[in-house]
Formats: C-alpha cells, structure tokens, sequence
C-alpha cells in the first residue's frame, strides 16, 4: 500500500448504500463487522445500519470504519451515539474530523486458493481445473499438477469470486499471459504422498471494469482481514 495521507470527508465521494467495515478502537484484536451506509449530514453524524450480529455495537464505543473506493481504502475514527432498535433499526454515529487514505498498488498480492477453470480457445467446453494460490489487481500465481505452457503463452481462465458489495459470487473470466513457471514439491494434507507441483506467474489482460472493481474489493477485504 502507499502512504498515508490525510483528506477531507467529501473527498471519499461517499454514496448511500456503499459497504462499510467497523470494528471497536477498544480492544487489541477486535472483531471485523460490517454495515452499510445509510446517510449522513456534514458536519454533524453519520447514520448506519446496526450490523447483523447481535449487540456487536454498544452506545459510547470508540469505533474505527474503513471503506474500499477505487483502488483506495479510506480509515476514520468515530464515536456511537446512540443505537436506534425502533421503529427503524440505525447507529447514530458522530462526524469523523480525521479522515485519511492509503492508496492500494496493482502489485500487493493476497492469498487465495480458489479453484480455476483453465479453458480451451477452441473448445470451451474443454478445461482443466488448477488453483490460484495469490492473486493481485493485475494477475495471479496459478498451481497445477502438471505445466500449462511456458513463458509468454497465453491462457483462457475462469474463477469466482465473492462480491462482499452485493453478497453474490461473481465468475470472471479473463485472457493472462505466463510470465513464468517454476516446479517445486508438494503434498497431501497428511504429508502421505509427495508429488510435483508448477506455479504459474500470469498477468491478466481484459478483465472488465465491473469485474475489476470486485476483483479490487476482494483484495482488499482479504487485506483487511489479516490485517486485524
């Protein structure tokens, strides 16, 4: 990530509706909520909708929202007010007067595992499944049992992935490049049975702009995540 910086409120372009992550500044390790943005009047408060888990927010809590824009993450710092149940459910939360922005870089790469379909131009009926063992704004490590071409060629692959925005999961399908390929050893879970395993560098290539944005979101959710 780059460099912290510190912005104003109306430079996050907030919009009603946007996913929000919150979490108590109180505890050490605190746990991970989210909730959705449901208004806010500059200057004064902010108001949120109480996320799922029951009694996870209290009135007076020192809270801490990060929300993902672009390829931005912005951070703040505010205080419950109060916790509305009737007639509609809301947390009441005070302005935030600190506000600041840690741009996301193509290059940060987050764990993965998740399966991939790696397609034939000719056939796309024909695939092969292999994982992705990382993933980035820009490509992916993609493991398999045996080599998928060399250094240069390119791939039809397939995955989905989980749209925290709307709580669907997305399948994104996109042309990569092998940048490179490396063979390592690998084992079952219960260390019985050895076997060789080809890491595959890729970069992707037309990935569209929807599918990028949620692509964006799921690396920094998985950020964020093992962050806290």
């Amino acid at each position: 990530m780059t460099k912290k910086s510190s912005i104003e409120f109306e430079d996050m372009n907030l919009q009603v509706g946007v996913r929000l992550q919150i979490m108590s500044s109180q505890s050490a390790n605190p746990t991970v909520h989210y909730t959705t943005l449901i208004g806010f009047v500059p200057g004064e408060y902010l108001l949120l909708k109480i996320p799922q888990e029951n009694g996870a927010m209290a009135q007076g809590e020192n809270v801490i929202i990060r929300v993902f824009s672009g390829v931005s993450v912005f951070t703040f710092s505010s205080k419950i007010e109060s916790v509305v149940t009737a007639p509609r459910a809301f947390l009441l939360l005070e302005f935030p007067n600190a506000i600041q922005k840690v741009g996301l870089r193509k290059a940060v790469r987050v764990k993965a595992n998740l399966p991939v379909k790696i397609k034939s131009g000719s056939d796309p009926k024909n695939f092969k499944m292999a994982t992705l063992s990382d993933i980035s704004l820009s490509g992916a490590l993609v493991s398999t049992a045996r080599p998928l071409g060399t250094s240069g060629d390119l791939i039809d692959i397939e995955f989905t992935l989980r749209d925290q925005a709307s709580d669907r999961d997305v399948t994104i399908t996109t042309t990569a490049s092998i940048r490179s390929v490396q063979q390592s050893a690998g084992s079952t879970a219960d260390g019985a049975t050895f076997h060789t395993v080809y890491s595959h560098g890729i970069n992707f290539h037309d990935i569209g702009a929807a599918d990028q944005v949620i692509l964006q979101n799921f690396v920094y959710e998985t950020l964020l995540i093992h962050r806290t």
